[in-house]
């Protein structure tokens, strides 16, 4: 199962180009969670080949109490690395699909600003432990969090070691962090666990943008929001072309 969240918002600015195509490339279930009051348009929207999930009422208490911390503290307002609440919609959308599907053997988090191409479920299976919990794409500079736009669960122990991370989010210890952001938080949980593989760690890679640099776009594109038409990430574009 691929597992995704967007807003009406996000659908009309990338997600019938992203999202709505998915289908077309992989055989896999597709789940989209969404708020509550979005699921009849997103039905609508996206067709049977997808399965709408709503967030559950345990998770929107949840991220409307992280909302609540986050302007309290007014810290840093703007600065992507203290939105919490932006980044804890992904968070609970993998809550409440683990709980839809719990029988589900693999259930693989995409972010939802990502292309499919031809081929992609069989180079994922390549890419990804069979002998993990999670796999997941690191980074290989110092202080730099995980890519968390790509991570895959295998069975039970992949839902437990990620709702780990759920637990620090519900019970606000987040925001003892020195950053807020799921990448940031997640850092720590996988990386220095056996149960956790570094994909990027056996893929020798160099850049910040792992994703690209393992597959250049062949199989699965991640736009990297506004990266995508940044200096940052032709610098990334760069490196792995020049093999640096």
């Amino acid at each position: 199962m691929f597992v995704t969240t967007l807003s009406t918002k996000l659908l009309d600015e990338y997600g019938r180009q992203t999202v709505a195509t998915w289908s077309e490339f992989t055989t896999r279930e597709i789940a989209v969670v969404v708020g509550p009051d979005e699921v009849d348009t997103f039905r609508s929207a996206l067709g049977p080949a997808y399965r709408v999930l709503p967030f559950s009422a345990k998770s929107m208490s949840s991220m409307a109490a992280i909302r609540e911390r986050e302007n309290a503290l007014d810290y840093r307002r703007g600065d992507y690395r203290f939105q919490a609440s932006r980044f804890s919609w992904k968070v609970f959308a993998l809550d409440d699909a683990f709980d839809a599907g719990a029988n589900v053997a693999q259930i693989t988090w995409l972010d939802a600003d990502s292309l499919l191409r031809p081929g992609v479920d069989d180079w994922l299976q390549s890419l990804f432990s069979p002998d993990h919990a999670v796999s997941f794409l690191g980074r290989a500079h110092k202080q730099l969090h995980v890519e968390s736009g790509l991570i895959n669960f295998l069975g039970p122990e992949g839902q437990r070691q990620y709702r780990r991370v759920v637990d620090m989010y519900r019970s606000l210890e987040l925001f003892d962090l020195n950053e807020w952001h799921d990448g940031y938080a997640v850092t720590p949980f996988f990386q220095f666990s056996r149960q956790c593989f570094d994909i990027s760690k056996h893929r020798r890679v160099r850049s910040s943008n792992p994703l690209y640099e393992i597959d250049r776009g062949r199989h699965l594109l991640h736009l990297k929001g506004q990266r995508k038409a940044s200096s940052s990430f032709l610098l990334d574009d760069l490196r792995v072309l020049l093999r640096r």
